[in-house]
Parts: structure tokens; C-alpha cells; sequence
């Protein structure tokens, strides 16, 4: 396969969606699955439309070990090199630079967010004059599991994804793209969907 694109140090607090950012240059050329522009039903998943987890997985990999939500196999097919743990005072995530990216820039970065009322949580801080806040605000769904592509500063353009994705209804996960060159450069978020499916189905293997 092609290279593909990696994202370093995504923990972003709780319900801070905006993505950063000045990028630089290194090639992901991924092969993305396009994201999905419509949401899940919403039925009721605690708040303000957030749809409800039906099949929750167990978020215990998340912030035990997030580097272990991508098997050897799966960064293989993504094109992404051995994960990083990196911890900071909202949780641990882990970062996975795109092999062959000589200048570090192309990246995915996965993180348990800290919000404890999960997507619900952060539907309702987009409720309570969000709408004003977020520059996007586009629900989805990932392997059938609730998803909001979502950040204050809309920076696709330069190269920047954020995607939250229901796990439970208390819990949701941040999936966090940079991607340096490449196609990837201008059109960022399927590179996050890839990787929100693969960690989809490591949760589901348990």
C-alpha cells in the first residue's frame, strides 16, 4: 500500500475540539474510506439529541494501554509505525507517526475523552451555545457506532480532523488527524475514520 499519515500527541481536554494548527511536510497517502455525512438515529442517548450507544465496547484499552487499541496488523494496513504513549493531565493517549514521514508532521493521535457523560456530554455543550462555537459540527457513525465529526476552529483544510466516537454512552473517544502532504493534506477526515474503525474492531475482540 501507499504511505499513510500518523497523528502524534492528540489529547485535547475534555471538550476542547478545536484542532491547532500550522502543518508541515510529510506524505500519508492512505487508502481512506470516505466519512459518512449523516448521524446515527438519535435515540435518546442522554442529551440534546446524542444517539445511544446500542452495542457498547469496553473502554478498559483506552486508558489502560491506548496504544493497544491498534494491532501490529492494523498499523501495517494503515501505514503507521509503533505508537507513543504520551499522558497529560486530561488522560493518556497514544500518537502513530505515518511510516516514511520523514518530517514527523502526518499523524493520528487516539484518547478516552475525559467527558464522563460520553457523546451526550459533548452534544450538550454544543447545545448550550456551541452552535456559535463550533466552526464544524458534522454527526456521523463509525462500524455503527455513534460519531461526530466536530472542532471550534475548522482546519481540514491545513490538514487537521477531530472525530469523537461513542463507545458507550458514558464514554466517548477522540480521534485526532494531521496530515502534512500528501491528499490527505486537504482532506484529513477519512484518514480518521480509517483509524476509528480499526480501533472499533480491536475493542470488539476484547
Amino acid at each position: 500500500m501507499n504511505r499513510r499519515l500518523v497523528l502524534p500527541g492528540l489529547v485535547l481536554a475534555a471538550l476542547a475540539l478545536a484542532a491547532c494548527s500550522t502543518t508541515t511536510g510529510g506524505t500519508a497517502n492512505p487508502a481512506p474510506s470516505s466519512p459518512q455525512d449523516s448521524a446515527s438515529s438519535a435515540d435518546g442517548g442522554g442529551g440534546n439529541g446524542a444517539p445511544k450507544v446500542s452495542s457498547p465496547l469496553d473502554p478498559g484499552k483506552l486508558k489502560s494501554d491506548p496504544c493497544s487499541v491498534l494491532s501490529p496488523a492494523q498499523r501495517s494496513t494503515l501505514g503507521l509505525e509503533d505508537g507513543t504513549p504520551r499522558s497529560t493531565n486530561a488522560g493518556t493517549s497514544c500518537a502513530w507517526v505515518y511510516q516514511g514521514d520523514e518530517t514527523r508532521s502526518s499523524r493520528i493521535d487516539i484518547a478516552a475523552d475525559p467527558n464522563t457523560d460520553g457523546l451526550a456530554g459533548i452534544y450538550d455543550l454544543y447545545a448550550k451555545g456551541g452552535k456559535d462555537q463550533y466552526e464544524y459540527w458534522e454527526p456521523t457513525d463509525v462500524s455503527g457506532y455513534p460519531a461526530v465529526y466536530a472542532a471550534t476552529k475548522d482546519f481540514r483544510a491545513q490538514g487537521q480532523c477531530k472525530l469523537l466516537v461513542g463507545v458507550t454512552d458514558t464514554q466517548a473517544v477522540q480521534v485526532f488527524t494531521q496530515i502534512g502532504n500528501g491528499p490527505g493534506a486537504t482532506d484529513p477526515c477519512p484518514y480518521a475514520q480509517k483509524a476509528a474503525e480499526a480501533m472499533i474492531q480491536t475493542l470488539k475482540e476484547g
